[in-house]
């Protein structure tokens, strides 16, 4: 697995995202809104705020995975595997969300002032972790981009509606961030096992991924010589 074979889907995600400024612009805008409408009545604005910044990395994600299927096929002929497009993908919307989390946590601490600003930095950080592996799940699985977008916002929409207490909440995969932004103004909630929690989560959401993958390759060409002949 060279470094080329990983820049190569990682450089077209890169352009994918570029094409889709203004979208990616409005989804990174929308939660921003929900935090402010909030954040001068109530403590509760950074929990809204950091979950709801799913929408712009996993929206985003969603979007390269479902784009880039024609052309991971073409890939997949050319010899590539299917793990080697996903790390390059994995890789770029990382990035992208580690500038959006950086973003959000600066927005959020200076208009909050967090009790434990180090947890709302890991809440968010946490968030931006988990919402690639969701969206390029959710992404591999969904047929259009209309019905991906839909399963966003019905678990992103739960998951805030929700208190961290709950069963349901503890089943979604912004539990963990949850708890953590939580903690954030409130140091009597305890954060118990939602960091390992999540990163389990996002490992079987970037297994799912893998899988969904794997099994949708088409089967590269054989060499000549083991083409049985007629």
């Amino acid at each position: 697995m060279g470094a080329r074979r990983i820049l190569v889907p990682a450089e077209m995600t890169g352009r994918e995202l570029a094409r889709r400024r203004v979208a990616l612009g409005l989804l990174t805008a929308l939660p921003l809104t929900f935090y402010a409408t909030s954040a001068h009545h109530s403590d509760h604005a950074v929990v809204t705020g950091g979950i709801a910044m799913a929408f712009s990395i996993a929206g985003a994600s969603i979007f390269a995975a479902l784009t880039a299927r024609p052309v991971d096929e073409r890939l997949v002929l050319a010899g590539y595997r299917p793990r080697e497009l996903l790390l390059g993908r994995l890789v770029l919307l990382e990035l992208f969300g580690l500038v959006v989390s950086a973003l959000f946590s600066v927005v959020m601490v200076l208009g909050t002032g967090p009790s434990d600003a180090w947890a709302l930095v890991a809440g968010v950080v946490l968030v931006a972790v988990t919402s690639v592996p969701f969206g390029l799940a959710v992404g591999a699985r969904a047929p259009h981009e209309l019905e991906g977008v839909l399963v966003l916002i019905l678990v992103v929409g739960i998951q805030l509606s929700l208190e961290s207490t709950q069963t349901i909440a503890k089943l979604l995969p912004f539990w963990g961030p949850q708890r953590l932004l939580q903690h954030s103004i409130d140091p009597t909630v305890a954060i118990g096992a939602a960091i390992p929690v999540n990163l389990g989560y996002a490992l079987v959401l970037l297994a799912v991924c893998a899988y969904t993958m794997r099994r949708r390759a088409p089967s590269p060409p054989q060499p000549a010589w083991l083409t049985p002949r007629g």
